[in-house]
């Protein structure tokens, strides 16, 4: 496990802690500062690096991390080694990753969904053409119909859709119920 460590802002990366280094100073007393000889340079690439390039020089430089910076200098994120070998071959399971479905079917035209299923994948499921825009995700589908990101419990229709929403944060959705609205026809049958 690699951590990036930081001055006094984000865009100051002063280090990368590795867990294994981290655990040699394992009983020692510290002070609340993590010690700078434990820290291990980090590797700055710019946001618009083509992903061949970087998968080219982090096997060059034996690094699995690389902060990704913004035009300004700025820090935009992170990137590994696993997360480019992803975005080519797919999602790689490890020991420490759950094996949960994306979308676990209820019965009576509902499903339980990650907002992180594939869109599509949802359209198929309820047999509905869904709208493309710049999303991938049912997660990202919601934020852009909403141009929020929506609080746990709040209900969203979409068509012939009731999304409800399960389980969210500041920053992204992660769970939401999805339903199919009975149609007219279907009312009158069943009165």
């Amino acid at each position: 496990t690699r951590i990036p460590v930081s001055g006094s802002s984000i865009d100051d990366i002063i280090g990368i802690l590795h867990a294994k280094d981290l655990l040699k100073l394992w009983g020692k007393a510290l002070s609340s500062k993590i010690p700078q000889d434990i820290l291990r340079p980090p590797y700055f690439v710019p946001e618009n690096k083509k992903i061949g390039e970087l998968l080219k020089e982090l096997k060059k430089k034996k690094n699995h991390l690389a902060i990704v910076t913004d035009e300004y200098g700025g820090t935009s994120g992170i990137i590994t080694l696993e997360d480019i070998i992803e975005e080519i071959v797919g999602d790689i399971m490890d020991e420490h990753d759950n094996e949960e479905p994306l979308l676990v079917p209820l019965g009576n035209d509902a499903a339980y969904v990650d907002a992180r299923l594939e869109i599509e994948k949802l359209g198929e499921f309820f047999g509905i053409e869904l709208p493309e825009g710049n999303y991938e995700s049912v997660g990202g589908f919601i934020i852009y119909h909403l141009g929020k990101i929506p609080k746990e419990n709040e209900k969203i229709e979409f068509k012939d859709l009731e999304i409800i929403i399960k389980k969210a944060d500041a920053r992204k959705i992660h769970k939401v119920m999805v339903r199919k609205k009975e149609s007219k026809s279907d009312k009158r049958r069943d009165e």
